[in-house]
Parts: C-alpha cells; structure tokens; sequence
C-alpha cells in the first residue's frame, strides 16, 4: 500500500526525532560505562603493583635484617627492592624508601608507596591510585650454644689479637644486639696455645696425686728472699723458702714424711712438715695415650688430665739454665703468669694463657673474657688440642662438669637449638723451637718433642700429625651436629700455611663455612657473616 507523502513526511520526521533522543541516552549512559571499566581496569593495575611492591619490600627487609649491623645495610635494602621491583613498572612512581632499625627490640621496618597514574578514571577526575606496602622482620633467634675457640699464641701479638677482639665484640653485637642476655643463648670461650687452661677451680679433673708431685718451692740454699719478689710467688720466713703459689703445709696426718717430700716440697726439720706450694694455673696437658683421647669429648671420669708443669732446666753441669726456662736463681718473679716478658719469660706455667669460660648467658662476662685474651708466649700452636676443649663445652657428656647454669650443655637434638664452635687461627700447628736445646723444642701440651707424645721426634712430622687430629676432631663434632665456622687470619703464604688452610677448609661445615682473612678488615667481615647466618630471620609484619 502506497503511504500519503504528507504521512511519510511526518513519519520521517518521528523517526528523525527518536534517533536523537536514543543518542542522547547513550551519551548519558556512557560516562558511568567508562567509570565502571575505567575502575576494573586501573583499580587491577594498581592490585598487581601493590603485590609486586609487597613482595620486593619483604625481599628487601629480609635482605637487610641478616646485614642488620653492617655499614652497607641500607644499600642492600635498596638494591634487593630494585632488583625485585624495576623502573617504570606499570608506569608507578615509587617514593623514596623508609628503612628504620631498633637493635634493641631487634626489628627493621621497610616500607614505601607507589603511585599508578589512572587511565579511565580520569573522566572523573581521578589521575592517579597510591598503593603502600610495610615489612618488619623481626630476628627470630633459634636457641644456640656457641664457642669461640680463639688463637692466643704469641704470632698474635698486636695488630692481630686486636683485630680478633674487635671482630668477636662485632658478632657478639650482632647476635645480642643490645641486650644483656637472649632466651636460650650461651657463649663460651676457648683461648688456646700449645696448651688450654681448664681452670684453676676444676684441678677434681686431674689424675689423682697430680699436684703434690710439682715441686712449687725452691729453700734457701738455691734462693734468698731477696731473688724471690714476683707475681703469685712469696717468701716464707718460717720456713726459709720461696713458693710459686700459696704455700701448704703437710706432715704425717696427710701421709707425707720426708722421704715423701723430697719429690714434692721442702722438708722442715722444726715442724717435721712438708712445704708445698699450689703454683698451677690451670693448664693441662693433652691425654696422648693409644686411645687417642687427645681427639675425644670423653670426661675426667673416663680419664683425668695431668697438669701443665714446665720444669726448670738444668745443664750437664747441674745447674739452671735460663735460655730453657731455668726460672732460678734470680729468676722466680714469675712473669709468665701475668705474660709480661714476652719470650723471656720464665717459670712453670709459661706460655699458659688465661683459662675456658664455660657456657655463660651474660654478654658482659663474655666480653670480659675476649677483654683478656692475649698473645702468650713460648710453645707453639696446637689448634687440635684448642678444638677438642671447643668441643668439651658444649658436649652433653659435660654436663655438671662445668662452672655454668644448671643443664648445659644440653643434649644434642634438643629442640630449636643449635651448637656451633668458631676456631681461629694465625698459623701452622708447631712445636715453637726458638728457645729450645737442639733437635727439641719448647714445653706443650705434647710435652717437648723429645718426649715422644705424637709418636715422633720429628718436628716437620710433628706438626702433620698435629694437622690430622684437628681435622679428626673436626670430623667427629661434625658427626654430632655441631656447626663448625673455621677462620685462617693473614697465614703465611707458604707449604705449611697452605697445608692448615686445607685442614681448616676441611674441618668447617661447609666450604661457606670457612673463611680465609688476610687483614683486620676482611676478619671482621667474616665475623659478621657468621653472626648473619646465625640470626635466623622471620617476617613480624
């Protein structure tokens, strides 16, 4: 049917009419469109940069927590967000980063914002989305018993027994922080020589009779009391005599006569005693027998310790002679004890440097212990003999033995608790013969070479079978699950030195483990990172 042109005309203009107004309805419906995707669409952008920023602010806490003490802390932070969160990412803009450390309460907080410019939502007048993200890690120390088995011969004097003070002071820092003590933390400490001090109070270890046999006292005859003047040595006018050590009187009531006392005191005639001096300072000598207990945790009670004794040394002639420790006449101030005269230095306990402080939870009586470590003369080195005494204060079988909180050492799968021992050293294990007759040398715990005690008179061999029980030693406190940290500082570039390293690199848990420092600086490097890996690190926040 054919439409009228004036209706046509009016339809047309109808449908002209209801285009415009659809076109008005969507052009207001296209505003809130747009917002709505707009929204989806930024507000994804801005959830996938707050989880990157979220993940690189935790990478880089935890990264700043184990260097937590380290000058370059804050630099690390840095570098371990950048790394994790790279320029430009979804076009954010990232603020500057707040990075704030509490040693006392032993956190580091890390947190910044990132702003995403929006897309969409600028129809509304939105031009960016500010994201934040914050971590706090918190050190989460497992319980921990640790040694530090420490290099006190006399290579060590200076610069180096300074710098290993420093770099010990530096790790206690970073495993106390600012604390006096930590829950379920004990730290002792092992200086060692040719010879270790267990420590006058523990003389119940020794064989039975051990010390009434040293002879502590010399009479009139051999000294007056002008020559005897010193430190720990006195003059008894009752007895015209000199005594290293506090003078003790014995007679028939303690079995002794004078047939007994000719090997262990002075003999006088007015009150028919005995007088015996306690001249010992606390060192030991190794257990060398065929068992091989110089190697072993093994207690007193399986077998007690003889007592470190450098007698004096007489020439064919008889009489003293003082390039061999002859300590008299003239010579009794007894200098070795306080470690005064250096390679001159004279007297039975020479080269016995200060005694093992046992597991202590108290930061300032470790401290103090480090305060008093020093470079002793004469002897020689026997890391083996400084290892196996490491090993002696944390091991179970020592437990009650020690001066020390009741239960330590605790077992060795305790839960939550570690044992590690860090040994030190400067040099080759050797038997010092710089002041020795020939073919010997000095006073150790082996004894001197002559006598035999490391199944050799060789002084080269000596020193190898030396090298061997520190590394069996090694061995077996590793087989237990101790952690052992081995540090060879500024050794000598040569076969002897190249042959410790080897046993030191062999002796630690782990090549990771080991540390090889040629100066101040790179020790206490080493220093802190152990301390690192022994701060164990969760994320508080």
């Amino acid at each position: 049917m054919r439409v009228p042109p004036r209706l046509a005309r009016t339809l047309e203009a109808f449908r002209r009419s209801e285009r415009g107004a659809a076109a008005v309805f969507l052009a207001v419906m296209a505003v809130p469109l747009v917002a709505f995707t707009g929204m989806a669409v930024d507000t994804g952008r801005a959830y996938l940069v707050k989880a990157r920023l979220g993940q690189s602010i935790d990478a880089a806490a935890l990264a700043g927590g184990r260097v937590f003490f380290e000058p370059t802390r804050d630099g690390d932070v840095e570098m371990f967000f950048r790394a994790n969160f790279p320029d430009n990412y979804m076009s954010a803009q990232v603020s500057p980063l707040s990075i704030v450390g509490d040693p006392a309460a032993g956190t580091l907080t890390v947190e910044a914002s990132a702003s995403v410019p929006a897309t969409f939502l600028q129809v509304l007048g939105v031009e960016q989305i500010t994201v934040s993200s914050r971590s706090v890690v918190e050190r989460a120390d497992r319980g921990l018993e640790l040694v530090l088995v420490m290099d006190n011969t006399g290579s060590m004097k200076g610069s180096r027994i300074s710098d290993m003070k420093t770099a010990a002071r530096e790790l206690l820092q970073i495993l106390y922080g600012e604390r006096e003590t930590v829950p379920n933390f004990w730290v002792g400490l092992v200086p060692y020589t040719a010879a270790v001090n267990i420590g006058r109070a523990n003389a119940s270890w020794l064989a039975e009779g051990a010390l009434a046999g040293l002879a502590y006292e010399f009479p009139e005859s051999e000294v007056d009391d002008n020559d005897c003047d010193g430190t720990n040595v006195t003059w008894d006018n009752g007895h015209d005599a000199c005594a290293i050590g506090a003078a003790v009187e014995l007679d028939a009531g303690d079995g002794v006569n004078e047939a007994v006392c000719s090997g262990i005191g002075v003999w006088d005639d007015g009150s028919d005693s005995c007088l015996v001096a306690d001249g010992w300072k606390g060192c030991v000598e190794a257990r060398w027998g065929p068992d091989g207990r110089d190697q072993t945790d093994d207690p007193p009670s399986v077998e007690p310790f003889e007592p470190y004794y450098w007698e004096r040394w007489f020439d064919s002639d008889g009489d003293t002679d003082s390039r061999y420790n002859s300590y008299l006449p003239g010579d009794v101030n007894e200098s070795e004890w306080t470690n005064t005269n250096s390679n001159d230095g004279l007297g039975p306990n020479l080269g016995c440097g200060p005694a093992i402080t046992p597991l202590s939870a108290s930061r300032s009586v470790v401290e103090a212990a480090i305060g008093e470590m020093d470079s002793w003369h004469r002897g020689g080195t026997t890391t083996n003999l400084g290892a196996v005494w490491g090993w002696r204060v944390v091991s179970p079988r020592w437990r009650g033995l020690w001066s020390t909180e009741a239960g330590l050492p605790l077992d060795y799968d305790a839960p939550l608790m570690d044992k590690a021992v860090v040994i030190l050293t400067d040099g080759d294990n050797n038997l010092y013969n710089g002041h020795a007759p020939s073919g010997d040398t000095d006073y150790s715990g082996y004894q001197r070479l002559s006598a035999g005690r490391l199944g050799t008179t060789n002084r080269s061999t000596a020193r190898t079978r030396l090298n061997d029980r520190t590394l069996a030693t090694c061995n077996a406190m590793k087989a237990e699950g101790i952690v052992i940290y081995a540090i060879t500082f500024e050794v000598a570039n040569n076969s002897s030195g190249d042959a410790i390293r080897d046993v030191f690199r062999a002796c630690a848990t782990t090549p990771g483990h080991y540390f090889d420092s040629y100066d101040g600086s790179g020790l206490a490097t080493a220093f802190r990172t152990i301390g690192a890996q022994l701060s164990n690190l969760r994320i508080a926040e």
